[in-house]
């Protein structure tokens, strides 16, 4: 849940008897924190999270204003003038945006640096959109917008800018839509590589377990060196069923649930899906990750 909390994993705890092994939680709120119902500096919910034995995620659904000096934001590149291009003209708003977020994100994550904390870091992901999928096709995010060659440039820029922060406890993973080897940053850029995959929940099509190592195996090949992990999904087959068919990925994460209160009901991963995962003797919940690290 993007929120800054860990109310899925206590969902899945709710209906399996164990947490997950990592929780993901969202930088998306960035231009708001610090406030009275967000605030990145406040690091006890990751804290209580890595003390109790799980693993820290981080995605980054970065907002950027729709226009200079407005005050509404978005990652969406339809709804934003900002381009992904100008960040590297000195000057430009863009590049006064990217470089100010980039500093102020260093900040908050340095604050559990400061804690010990590792972070499985994962920025900028999809990037492609659908751009290769058929004519026609384009970018969903803005830091797709312009193109492979820019996106590249755009997360070295990031790594790099990090880096000269002192930030060290990144491991950074990069979202492949497959058809999209223009948009690799590059092998010392990236640690592991993460796929997305969603059943059409509108039609209650999932994605079955076939198609899910398909993709995995896919991914293993054009990066043989590389954790492959099923960074977000949602209506796929059962991890059970995956696994038989040679889809071992890394870890797996199901989006979360706008109606928070159960999983019986999860649009994306509902409990019988969960009760399959965690039963599976290949999966590790937090308990055994923390027993593991001792």
């Amino acid at each position: 849940n993007v929120n800054w909390n860990t109310a899925e994993a206590n969902l899945v705890y709710k209906a399996t008897g164990k947490y997950p092994a990592m929780n993901c939680f969202d930088y998306i709120h960035l231009p708001f924190s610090p406030a009275n119902w967000i605030d990145y500096s406040n690091t006890k919910v990751a804290e209580d999270w890595w003390n109790a034995g799980g693993l820290i995620a981080a995605n980054w659904h970065w907002n950027v204003p729709k226009s200079d000096g407005s005050n509404e934001y978005t990652y969406s590149p339809t709804e934003t003038t900002f381009r992904p291009k100008n960040i590297f003209q000195e000057g430009s708003w863009e590049n006064k945006i990217a470089k100010a977020d980039l500093e102020k994100m260093a900040g908050y994550l340095k604050l559990l640096q400061d804690k010990g904390i590792p972070v499985i870091w994962r920025p900028m992901h999809e990037a492609a959109g659908n751009t290769y999928e058929y004519n026609g096709g384009t970018a969903w995010f803005w830091w797709g917008y312009d193109g492979g060659e820019v996106y590249v440039k755009l997360w070295r820029y990031m790594f790099d800018f990090f880096q000269s922060k002192g930030i060290k406890n990144l491991i950074w993973v990069w979202t492949t839509q497959e058809k999209d080897a223009d948009f690799y940053p590059g092998d010392e850029y990236v640690d592991i590589i993460g796929r997305d995959l969603y059943g059409d929940t509108k039609k209650k099509i999932e994605k079955d377990a076939t198609q899910c190592t398909n993709h995995f195996k896919a991914i293993q090949q054009t990066y043989p060196k590389k954790m492959v992990v099923l960074s977000e999904c949602g209506s796929v087959g059962k991890i059970s069923d995956q696994w038989k068919a040679g889809g071992k990925w890394g870890w797996f994460m199901p989006w979360y649930h706008y109606d928070a209160s159960s999983l019986d009901n999860h649009q994306h991963a509902n409990t019988d899906w969960w009760k399959d995962a965690m039963n599976c003797s290949f999966v590790l919940d937090r308990e055994a990750v923390k027993k593991a690290l001792k």
